[in-house]
């Protein structure tokens, strides 16, 4: 087993201790903003072809930054660019926070001055893929397989059910998305980043946000 092999499993595991699990990736929104259960299969992949893109592509940008020595603020204002909900901004930054400090631990040339001075989860994650030499059409596949694990997961929680048929939707969502791998991966500028949005996804985010009673952050 190769190195970026074991970095790329070591990073898919939900078990990583980065606070991922206080997260949803949209599902407990959607679910709350009224979507029927059985459209979650839809959603994953929906958001495996816009708002997962937006993340990859960020993260596949950053990888590039880091490994040619330029300042990864473009890259986070990028992002920024293509993430208009403030929930999901918010979110996205303090679920940075727990990767930045497993990245401390593990790898800590991660965190060498370079990164933004609140970086989002996507930027340290390609800054990680960086530093572990994980290949940029790796880190593609990864980010787009932890979002829809990450809401799978939640939906089991939400709403339960058999785990098989939530596990048969990630990969449907993972291969809705891996016909655009190959150009993600190809990112070097902030320009070429993807753009594709969800607004509704969005407007689930900002409602969920002002909820008091609620499992996950977003």
């Amino acid at each position: 087993m190769t190195a970026p092999t074991q970095v790329a499993m070591l990073l898919a595991d939900a078990r990583l201790p980065t606070g991922g699990h206080a997260y949803s990736a949209g599902m407990e929104p959607a679910l709350t903003g009224g979507m029927p259960p059985d459209h979650v299969r839809d959603l994953l992949c929906a958001r495996a072809q816009t708002t997962s893109q937006v993340e990859a592509g960020t993260a596949v940008l950053a990888r590039h930054r880091v490994l040619s020595g330029e300042s990864l603020q473009a890259v986070q204002d990028a992002w920024a660019a293509r993430t208009p909900s403030p929930a999901v901004r918010t979110a996205s930054i303090a679920h940075a926070r727990g990767y930045l400090r497993l990245a401390r631990r593990i790898w800590p040339a991660v965190d060498s001055g370079a990164l933004p001075e609140t970086p989002c989860r996507a930027v340290v994650l390609g800054a990680i893929a960086a530093t572990a030499a994980l290949p940029a059409t790796d880190l593609v596949r990864l980010v787009i397989y932890d979002e829809a694990a990450t809401a799978a997961a939640a939906l089991l929680k939400l709403d339960p059910r058999d785990p098989a048929e939530a596990t048969g939707w990630i990969l449907d969502a993972c291969a809705a998305a891996e016909s655009t791998v190959a150009q993600i991966a190809a990112v070097t500028d902030p320009a070429a980043v993807p753009a594709s949005g969800a607004p509704h996804s969005e407007q689930w985010a900002q409602t969920h946000a002002r909820l008091t009673q609620r499992l996950f952050r977003a």
